[in-house]
């Protein structure tokens, strides 16, 4: 099992912020993850769980918590016959869409250019353009209460970016996905209709969209409505692309972040009346 020693989330998040945590272990399997969970239960000590800290803002001054990071578990396996694909917590998106491409298996193309592990995806119910992985998920198997499980799908409890694993201390350990046969080909030209409707998003150094949508708008949209493009404080800025992306200029602070996001929050209730909600996760 490797780890890191210590473990510096400014150089491992998305966003390039943080500070540290004292170590993080990386299992490369099923049976390290179950080691690591039990000495840490046993002993009562606090743990996080992560993949690729993409959606996730690190405070400034670290954790003191267990840091398990499940970037290493990354076997992918095809069940060609009932054209289910199952990839393990840490398989990146574009791991398992190359895997599906070649075993000619459609559905999941829509997470093309979505920087985020299959843990991470199931967790949060990742999605694009109005489709999520709720929709091809089949099974997810977690580590819970000193077992693993198999959740059906209607177990997770998906709604629009959320599931019963916001809710619970369960270790997501991979997903089976529900696919359909199809060409190469076909596969590849539904991957650029995808990539042509993130093209538009911003680059640099982000967590991705910051807030979940309210019913009926978009959260980028009434963030522009409020004139806040642009605004900046210190290295943190208010993409001028895409209002619901925050970019560190490579010198932000996890508390300019946060004032940041204050001011959006505050600047939308108080003129339009609604409470955006993160869809990003606090790191303390």
């Amino acid at each position: 099992m490797d780890k890191e020693c210590p473990f510096d989330f400014s150089k491992h998040s998305s966003i390039g912020c943080g500070g540290f945590a004292k170590t993080a272990f990386f299992p490369q399997s099923e049976e390290e993850v179950k080691e690591l969970i039990d000495r840490w239960q046993d002993c009562g000590e606090e743990f996080l769980v992560f993949g690729n800290l993409t959606n996730v803002l690190p405070s400034d001054d670290g954790t003191k918590k267990q840091v398990l990071c499940t970037k290493k578990l990354v076997g992918i396996s095809v069940d060609e016959e009932k054209d289910r694909v199952y990839a393990e917590a840490g398989v990146t998106s574009g791991a398992l869409l190359r895997a599906c491409k070649k075993a000619r298996k459609s559905g999941a193309e829509f997470l093309i250019g979505i920087p985020c592990t299959v843990g991470g995806a199931l967790f949060m119910n990742a999605g694009a353009g109005g489709t999520y992985i709720s929709e091809i998920v089949e099974s997810v198997r977690v580590y819970r209460a000193g077992e693993i499980v198999t959740l059906a799908n209607q177990d997770c409890k998906y709604a629009y970016k959320t599931s019963i694993f916001m809710e619970r201390n369960d270790v997501i350990l991979g997903g089976t996905f529900r696919l359909e046969k199809s060409e190469e080909s076909v596969i590849a030209a539904r991957e650029k209709r995808w990539l042509r409707k993130r093209a538009h998003l911003p680059k640099g150094k982000s967590m991705g969209c910051v807030f979940k949508n309210p019913p009926n708008v978009s959260a980028g949209e009434l963030i522009e409505r409020t004139g806040l493009k642009g605004l900046r404080i210190g290295g943190a800025k208010i993409s001028e692309e895409h209002a619901n992306f925050i970019i560190n200029d490579g010198k932000a602070t996890a508390r300019q972040i946060e004032t940041l996001i204050g001011i959006i929050k505050n600047a939308v209730f108080c003129q339009y009346g609604v409470t955006l909600q993160e869809e990003i996760r606090y790191i303390t």
